[in-house]
């Protein structure tokens, strides 16, 4: 039996809601997957990109899978990627019944996509899980090589404080609590969630502690993240602003996305005041995440792509994801080798434990300003 009989593009995202609804992406992908994730990704950086939704359906014209993809320019070539550049984390695509697309199915919905008029010559699908949910992410299943960097994740308990002990060395926790001290010696610590009304103000503190930890690229860039973040945290309490405040003040935020019973993190900061800073309340606001998590009732919590001691300290399963490059054209697969060993560079680059950190401490000299023309950009 065919997994699908016919298929559908959408230049236009608007236009695919029925069929991305039908396909509970809450349910089978992330959140990066989510209207409220890739509508307001596009309205702010979709100048660079052309949508391109491949829509499968069965032969009653329902919905089986659907791939939410954007073609970019690489000299000549069309290349099909997943949408949402380095804000997204576990890309995926929608499949009503992952099992039932081999490896050859998918191929050949790629392949049948690619003919439409301006398909793509190349697919270069990155940053894969191999399972989500448990469930085989059939993508997957074609030729595939590991991504430069994994993803953090770690299952969630009843009980909140067990779940701590469990994550956290005794001597880890007595540290925390002295750290925590300090704090409360200052002023009044509290833990909240933001309201709507409240959202401006948390993410004007966010790029004001980020700016001088981690370079956000240009003014330009800045003003496109801006237009980003407050669409989704406008938009109803899937984005939810985790904030820990001393008397008030922002100290530590955590944006993370409720999809179904998993809590996904997406962008984090902290004040980078020295005074502050040596307390960690990036730490201190990931215990009070996790706990209320717990309590909740939630099963799942993760911190997304990239190394980080705090990933390791809270979310202890590390996650390998994949790239897949797919070429459907003569032309795309003269170009396949080049992209796949860029990949591959990228990847030595990650885990080579020398070069990397020196790399990441230029990025924050140049975050301060004091790193004269080094050319390092986030």
């Amino acid at each position: 039996m065919e997994a699908f009989a016919d298929i559908e593009i959408f230049r236009d995202p608007r236009q695919a809601l029925a069929d991305w609804r039908a396909l509970a992406p809450e349910r089978l992908a992330s959140f990066c997957q989510s209207e409220t994730f890739l509508l307001n990704w596009l309205a702010a950086h979709g100048a660079a990109v052309e949508p391109f939704f491949i829509a499968a359906r069965d032969a009653a014209g329902a919905p089986v899978a659907m791939l939410q993809l954007g073609l970019y320019r690489f000299g000549p070539l069309r290349i099909a990627q997943f949408l949402g550049g380095k804000d997204s984390n576990y890309n995926l695509g929608l499949f009503r019944d992952p099992a039932a697309f081999s490896a050859a199915d998918v191929a050949a919905l790629l392949r049948a996509a690619a003919r439409q008029p301006d398909g793509p010559h190349l697919y270069r699908l990155l940053n894969m899980p191999i399972t989500w949910n448990g469930v085989e992410n059939p993508l997957t299943r074609l030729p595939r090589q590991p991504s430069p960097s994994p993803a953090y994740c770690t299952a969630l308990a009843e009980d909140g404080e067990a779940f701590l002990a469990g994550k956290l060395s005794p001597e880890t926790r007595k540290k925390l609590r002295k750290k925590e001290k300090r704090l409360t010696d200052r002023g009044a610590l509290t833990y909240f969630r933001a309201a709507p009304e409240q959202s401006d103000a948390i993410l004007d503190a966010f790029f004001t502690q980020k700016q001088h930890s981690y370079a956000l690229g240009d003014a330009e860039e800045i003003a496109r993240k801006r237009k980003f973040y407050r669409g989704m945290a406008g938009q109803g309490l899937e984005l939810e602003l985790h904030v820990l405040a001393l008397d008030g003040r922002p100290i530590a935020m955590l944006a993370a996305a409720l999809n179904g019973d998993r809590l996904q993190g997406q962008f984090n900061s902290f004040d980078p005041d020295p005074e502050i800073a040596k307390s960690s309340p990036g730490d201190l606001l990931l215990m009070r995440i996790l706990r209320e998590s717990c309590a909740r009732g939630l099963k799942t919590f993760d911190l997304g792509l990239g190394e980080a001691r705090y990933k390791t300290m809270f979310c202890g399963e590390r996650e390998e994801m994949v790239d897949v490059l797919f070429a459907s054209s003569a032309a795309g697969a003269l170009a396949k080798p080049i992209l796949a060993a860029s990949l591959r560079a990228k990847a030595a680059i990650k885990t080579n434990a020398r070069l990397w950190p020196a790399i990441q401490r230029l990025r924050r000299r140049a975050a301060r300003g004091d790193a004269g023309k080094v050319g390092i950009r986030s």
